[in-house]
């Protein structure tokens, strides 16, 4: 028992030894270790009013809330550059439905795959392709070939349209088979959805599928290709989505971005900015009664609006 004891606690004691560079904590973590596992993260997304990121945030600005009660953030993380250096685990959700047009998807790919060179670390991505079938493409990998040969793969257009289903797909891949921690840093699970924004036969409820999105700690961003056919009343105006109006990107931390067939590549900078703007707010919970716990991050700084990727978690079982 001695050496279990032992061997747990010099464990730990590497993981914060190799994290300790990288991690601004405050409060300092308790001294009883535990498991990486139990660390409940939340991403947090601050802009002002103007929808400038703001960067300069600090662990007091913040309160963290479980259940309408006010808990100890035990650690707080930054990434105070303009480069992507977090390690992410991302799924592609690329639509192939019948409604599509196959020259604009292809020029969203060449996109999404410069996308993944701006990410630097150990970010892993997968494909998935969706129509009324949902396939997986590409397991996870860091290889760019693998990573462009599933998108070539991705070009038959056909069918109708299961958004929510692929999206619920792209969660169990997450959690089945995404790392959660690289090099001590806890890795950011994200969705990208490219679509025009139309579900037409998902089978999955909606609401079930968020919660499962927030238990599981990912973002949904979504990104609508301009053959989504609702036009704006006035020039200039955003068109609202489906994905915004279920508000299935907004309650787990994310956005849409609308695409230009012209030149997608802006559309994955403006995308990488916003991951990599992102605070980190984690605590080790008290729970394990296998219940689904809500959480509410609210900020001090006047002006400040929060954009928070996930509002509960479930806790694990005894």
């Amino acid at each position: 028992m001695k050496f279990v004891l032992l061997t747990i606690f010099l464990f730990g004691f590497l993981i914060c030894a190799v994290s300790a560079q990288e991690v601004i904590q405050e409060p300092k973590p308790a001294i009883t270790l535990r498991l990486e596992t139990d660390l409940v993260s939340i991403d947090v997304t601050v802009i002002d009013r103007q929808g400038n990121y703001i960067r300069d945030m600090k662990p007091d600005e913040f309160t963290l809330y479980e259940d309408g009660k006010p808990r100890k953030i035990d650690f707080f993380t930054t990434n105070d550059s303009l480069t992507l250096t977090r390690p992410l685990a991302v799924v592609f959700a690329l639509d192939t439905s019948g409604s599509l047009k196959p020259e604009e998807s292809r020029t969203l790919h060449q996109a999404a795959m410069k996308f993944t060179t701006l990410l630097q670390g150990d970010s892993v991505f997968s494909v998935l392709a969706f129509n009324n079938n949902v396939k997986v493409l590409q397991d996870f990998t860091n290889d760019v070939r693998r990573i462009e040969n599933a998108f070539s793969r991705a070009n038959r257009f056909e069918g109708s349209t299961r958004i929510y289903d692929a999206i619920d797909r792209a969660i169990t891949l997450l959690e089945r088979k995404s790392p959660r921690i690289r090099k001590g840093r806890p890795v950011r699970r994200v969705i990208i959805v490219i679509s025009d924004g139309f579900d037409s036969s998902s089978t999955i409820d909606r609401r079930e599928m968020v919660r499962r999105a927030n238990a599981a700690g990912v973002t949904v961003y979504s990104i609508t290709l301009p053959s989504y056919v609702l036009t704006a009343t006035q020039p200039g105006m955003r068109v609202i989505t489906p994905l915004d109006a279920t508000r299935v990107v907004s309650v787990t931390g994310g956005i849409d971005l609308a695409a230009d067939s012209r030149d997608f590549t802006p559309v994955f900078k403006a995308l990488a900015e916003e991951i990599s703007s992102s605070y980190i707010i984690s605590y080790y919970p008290d729970w394990r009664d296998g219940r689904f716990h809500d959480l509410k991050v609210k900020t001090s700084r006047p002006g400040a609006e929060l954009r928070v990727s996930r509002n509960g978690y479930l806790a694990p079982s005894k």
